[in-house]
């Protein structure tokens, strides 16, 4: 007699796990954006189109990483991108020359709306390449 196996994503530990993991990923994200790169390439920053350019080549990565090896649950992606909007506003060291524009609490907004408008493509992307699988 064999047992039915659950998904993962049906068990509660492992759901909460994913929760947690994606903030993870996009509080890591937040700081590779706003420490790491200005860091490693001080002539980007704070305001050039490299500078978004290597943004977006980031919110692609976690993307795509989250939705490799963490989850899929589209119901997740809202919520890190709040946290990450929230990041930015709270603490947005220079925020890409943008502050000296716009209150960083709206670069924050809009950081988030780009990235859950990537998240919906990629995670499209996801669910084609698995109907064209099947």
């Amino acid at each position: 007699m064999t047992t039915a196996r659950k998904k993962p994503e049906k068990v509660w530990g492992f759901t909460a796990a994913s929760f947690f993991g994606m903030i993870a990923i996009f509080i890591a994200k937040y700081l590779v954006d706003f420490l790491l790169l200005p860091a490693i390439w001080p002539q980007f920053y704070p305001s050039t189109g490299a500078a978004f350019l290597l943004w977006l080549v980031t919110s692609l990565i976690a993307t795509i990483a989250s939705m490799l090896w963490v989850t899929r649950f589209g119901y997740f992606y809202p919520v890190a991108d709040i946290i990450y909007a929230l990041c930015v506003a709270i603490w947005p060291l220079g925020l890409y020359g943008t502050a000296e524009f716009w209150p960083s609490l709206l670069a924050g907004l809009a950081a988030a709306i780009i990235l859950w408008v990537i998240q919906r493509i990629t995670l499209w992307i996801f669910i084609l390449v698995g109907f064209m699988r099947m």
